[in-house]
């Protein structure tokens, strides 16, 4: 490596010649060998001169970084600090351990001894601000703290663990909003071991990531107050009180490392820094030792008389911002043997077994709440709005995966994961899932890695092939479908099943090995779905066309499924675009643009006429699309004494659901004409959730109807009510309607739905066999 001071010349020169000549700081030695280090005293003046030794070593990421500063206890001999400027810099900190100035109590200075009290994002920019004049008057501001008590703020985003010079990484912990429980004031912690990295290629150490599942313990007044395990890691072990019946079983999980187990105290303020369990104790006591060691044998006496090798020790307090903090530690047995106490004291005797613990190291603590977890995404996915949210992926092979794993790292709430293929080893360099996920169902591999990147989601994997499945069975109710199958047959399956359910989809392909995608948006309604952009296609007219990259052809495997080529990077960001466009659509609404070409390259003869662009259209409905247009619109006309009927039994009980069938004919005109209708029957299922009428009641209904009235008083639709205000159809009645629509005991293939509210206004929709629904002006007639 080039030396900083060679590349540099004239840094290193302002920089000498400050440090030799800055008033508050009297430099003694001046080397540059292999390090360019300064030797000094700051002088802080005050009620009199005091002095304080320091050692600055300049790193070779100079003026990119800044130079190591190290208090000392002394000052250091000439020959020690050139040997020390000859030194590759990661042996300095070893060399001056013996002569570091360490101050527990304090901040700003890390576990090697170094000070860390400039903070980059709280300087300019420009390189000026790296010189050692702005670095010398922090120095002296922190100098002066160590007299006055009144130390420089810390940045909000400054972990409490940094302050300790002795951390234990060997462990981490992550803890949830319930570990912040205040109405609780002391007790017993537990936690669940979910990730074990071992010694080896990465670590030189065993580290274990433990998640909090239980705390518990007494409020003020001392009272127990108990809690439950949200997810019990054992059937035994589901609340407070089943973790202090089930030692056995307890001690077992403790000693095997599958749970943690500590004790903890609510503190009134954040504290400073420390060094030793005894300093520890006398934190929990509010600075009375003996009082710290009562808190201790009330909340855990058992605990201690287990004497663990490692006493592990959790405290609760607000921070700098006001809000609840939890931070572990791990205190060690002395290395040296206790006396041994002969007092019956129960007291006593935890007080002596508190007294056999010494070193205090601080152990990472990451508070796991949906706000902390998703901070960094912003207000580009905004939480509170998604995690409400369900989408279905259709289709989780390479591209599918990632899509789903952009969406669930955004905070959708739930995902339904829909496919009936299982992982091969070469599916692994394209998709979400790896190698460990070899003949598993990639629904599963999927939802295990979307838990593993967003604790807070709800997962559901569906393993169907949805050519013989009905699209409400498989996906959430109101939600968004994302379909990456790339393949028109099925596609164009799930797009007619999706018109008919009102149901919005996204469909994506990668194109010419992955240089080129397209995305296109079905709106039902208003978007051009599958069979337009077939129509446009033969028109030659609105849909771009693709032509095919003959260097990279389609492959196909041996059951006929089209294999796509194309990188993971490729996929990767394709994935990014759909996964950005299904969340701008969840959050502001449809677009005005439902169809892109993403492209990486000129396609000549195309509208792409530019590498690493983005295309966008927007394609209306074909005029001649069976599924989007209708022959025609029916309006609907009731009986005024028919409609009353129907509003008095809702009024009846306008909290529970009821309805029945209504009969009538269609005229000439396009008028389906309601002249009468039935109420639920003696053996319907009625509840404020659930309408089920009588359907033998109903039946003998229609046929007494059309005895008496022939071919004006047929089957039309039915009619129900909604317990609120409420009057749209649910998911369950456009599926009803549907079938009714498509069953050949109903003769009509245009159903009528009226749903009238729990005040007894109605609305009216139209459910056309294989088409999309739609609402129609209800009118009354003598």
């Amino acid at each position: 490596m080039i030396h900083w001071f060679k590349k540099h010349p004239q840094i290193l020169r302002n920089e000498s010649k400050m440090l030799a000549n800055d008033a508050n700081y009297k430099e003694l030695y001046q080397f540059r060998k292999n390090l360019f280090v300064s030797h000094g005293e700051i002088i802080v003046r005050l009620d009199k001169i005091y002095k304080y030794p320091f050692l600055i070593v300049y790193t070779d990421a100079m003026p990119y970084a800044l130079p190591q500063i190290y208090p000392l206890k002394q000052i250091l001999p000439k020959q020690l600090v050139e040997y020390i400027s000859g030194l590759p810099l990661v042996f300095v900190p070893l060399q001056l351990q013996p002569y570091i100035e360490f101050h527990y109590n304090l901040r700003h200075q890390n576990s090697l001894g170094a000070l860390c009290v400039l903070e980059w994002d709280n300087l300019d920019v420009e390189l000026e601000f790296f010189g050692i004049k702005t670095i010398l008057k922090r120095i002296r501001e922190w100098c002066t703290a160590l007299i006055t008590n009144n130390f420089p703020p810390d940045s909000p985003d400054v972990d409490f663990c940094a302050h300790f010079n002795n951390v234990f990484h060997g462990l981490k912990i992550i803890y949830p909003e319930e570990f912040l429980d205040e109405k609780i004031v002391q007790g017993l912690f537990y936690a669940n071991v979910i990730s074990i990295v071992p010694k080896g290629r990465f670590l030189d150490q065993e580290s274990y990531v433990y998640s909090g599942i239980l705390l518990d313990g007494k409020n003020a007044q001392g009272q127990f107050i108990s809690k439950s395990v949200k997810e019990p890691l054992d059937p035994k072990l589901k609340t407070s009180e089943d973790f202090q019946s089930q030692n056995k079983l307890l001690a077992d999980l403790v000693e095997r490392k599958i749970v943690l187990k500590g004790a903890w105290f609510q503190l009134k303020k954040e504290p400073m820094p420390f060094k030793t369990f005894k300093d520890l104790v006398k934190l929990v006591g509010e600075d009375d030792y003996i009082q710290g060691i009562k808190r201790f044998h009330d909340t855990c006496s058992e605990y201690l008389e287990t004497r663990p090798e490692n006493l592990y020790v959790g405290i609760r307090f607000p921070n700098r911002r006001g809000d609840m903090e939890f931070q572990m530690f791990r205190t060690t047995i002395k290395d040296e043997p206790v006396s041994t106490v002969y007092s019956k004291d129960p007291l006593q005797i935890s007080s002596h077994i508190i007294e056999s613990y010494e070193n205090v190291a601080a152990i990472e603590s990451e508070k796991l709440t949906p706000d902390s977890f998703f901070m960094r995404n912003g207000a580009r996915a905004k939480y509170p709005l998604l995690s409400k949210v369900g989408i279905n992926i259709i289709g989780v092979g390479a591209l599918g995966s990632e899509i789903a794993d952009n969406i669930g790292k955004a905070g959708v709430g739930t995902i339904i994961l829909i496919d009936n293929q299982v992982m091969k080893a070469q599916n692994a360099v394209r998709h979400l899932a790896g190698i460990e996920a070899i003949a598993q169902d990639k629904v599963s591999a999927v939802a295990k890695i979307l838990c593993a990147h967003n604790p807070f989601l709800n997962v559901h994997p569906v393993k169907r092939d949805v050519l013989y499945s009905d699209f409400s069975e498989y996906t959430l109710n109101n939600s968004l479908s994302i379909s990456s199958i790339a393949d028109d047959h099925t596609e164009g399956f799930i797009n007619e099943q999706a018109i008919i359910y009102n149901r919005e989809v996204f469909y994506v392909r990668a194109l010419r090995g992955g240089k080129v995608g397209r995305i296109f948006r079905v709106v039902p309604g208003k978007d051009a779905c599958m069979q337009c952009l077939n129509l446009y296609r033969r028109e030659g007219r609105e849909f771009i066309e693709i032509p095919e990259d003959p260097d990279y052809p389609t492959l196909k495997n041996e059951c006929n499924n089209p294999i796509r080529p194309a990188s993971a990077s490729d996929l990767k960001l394709l994935a990014s675009i759909v996964a950005r466009l299904a969340i701008e659509h969840i959050q502001n609404g449809p677009s005005k643009s439902n169809h892109w070409i993403w492209s990486t390259e000129k396609i000549d003869g195309t509208a792409i006429d530019r590498p690493y662009q983005l295309t966008e259209q927007f394609i209306p409905c074909h005029p001649q699309c069976h599924s989007c247009n209708y022959e025609k619109v029916f309006k609907v006309e009731i009986k005024k004494g028919r409609l009353e009927f129907m509003q008095s039994l809702v009024a009846q009980d306008p909290d529970i659901e009821t309805g029945g069938v209504l009969a009538g004919y269609i005229n000439d005109d396009a008028t389906i004409v309601v002249t009468e209708a039935c109420g639920p029957g003696p053996k319907a299922i009625r509840s404020a959730t659930r309408f089920q009428k009588d359907t033998k009641y109903c039946q003998e209904f229609l046929d007494t109807m059309y005895k008496r009235y022939g071919e004006k008083a047929i089957y039309v639709g039915e009619w129900h009510s909604h317990p609120s205000k409420n009057n749209n159809p649910s998911e369950m009645d456009i599926k009803s309607l549907t079938q009714i629509s498509l069953q050949q005991e109903y003769l009509t293939d245009k159903p009528l739905m009226i749903i009238l509210s729990n005040e007894g206004d109605p609305s009216c929709t139209i459910h056309p066999s294989g088409k999309l629904f739609y609402k129609t002006n209800i009118a009354t007639i003598s």
